[in-house]
């Protein structure tokens, strides 16, 4: 029962609202008193939820001699229920759809400050996967590999991530940092080129990411930890950094996709 009544509440019935409707099912038509008892629900507020069951359609009554009965509708009605709030569900995503834009360009607005994001964990890194592949041009990046493959919330979508930015065919450089530089471990990603530097000159446990005016900076040592910076003059600084460090890796192994 408990579990009923679970299911019930996610479908957007009250916990009150579940009891009597469960509680009607089992009794079949009867007089609201004896729905009362059954639900554990007092009298007033059982007609209350039986009004509000019936404005759902999940309700009916009728009067046989002196007395009024309640009678519950077939559950098959709840998945009616269902499609209704899916409906609504996709129409209020169609008006959000034009309302983010919007939204974004405020977030995204240039402004005296640059904007700084933390984010936390699996779900963290995530989020931030997911709007990375929606961003466009060209990525530069120095990223200790070793610690990538050693870090499971990393690993558990990173298949996923790398195909997606393959398939859009996204331009990217990468200086990558392993203790035992291998071309053959590094999944290819998009259109560009990798260099690799061994860990043992250049140690280092934190990955750095430029695209657009976006800084990503991870930590893998203990947590996942992201940091974003949204700043054209942070980006450009780093990313003139990076393209110095590039030109110094000319000469280390490299691979291009």
């Amino acid at each position: 029962m408990d579990q009923l009544l679970t299911e019930l509440k996610r479908l957007g019935l009250s916990e009150k609202e579940a009891q009597v409707y469960l509680s009607a099912l089992e009794l079949g038509p009867a007089p609201v008193q004896d729905i009362s008892h059954k639900a554990k629900v007092n009298r007033a507020t059982t007609y209350v939820m039986i009004e509000a069951l019936a404005t759902r359609g999940l309700m009916s009554t009728f009067v046989k001699g002196k007395k009024r009965f309640y009678v519950p509708e077939s559950p098959d009605r709840l998945m009616s229920i269902l499609r209704i709030q899916q409906k609504e569900l996709e129409e209020k995503h169609n008006e959000f759809q034009k309302t983010l834009p919007m939204l974004l360009a405020l977030f995204n607005a240039e402004g005296a400050k640059p904007q700084i994001r933390y984010l936390e964990g699996s779900e963290g890194l995530k989020t931030l996967r997911e709007t990375f592949e929606k961003m466009e041009g060209e990525f530069v990046e120095i990223v200790p590999y070793d610690d990538v493959l050693a870090t499971s919330e990393i690993m558990d979508d990173h298949e996923r991530h790398t195909r997606e930015l393959h398939l859009a065919k996204t331009p990217h450089r990468a200086i990558v940092v392993m203790e035992n530089p291998d071309p053959s471990k590094i999944p290819n990603v998009g259109v560009g080129e990798v260099r690799f530097v061994s860990s043992k000159e250049f140690p280092m446990h934190g990955e750095i990411i430029v695209r657009g005016n976006h800084v990503f900076l991870f930590s893998y040592r203990s947590a996942v930890l992201a940091v974003v910076i949204i700043s054209k003059e942070i980006a450009d600084a780093v990313r003139g950094l990076f393209n110095l460090a590039w030109r110094g890796a000319a000469e280390y192994p490299s691979k291009k996709s």
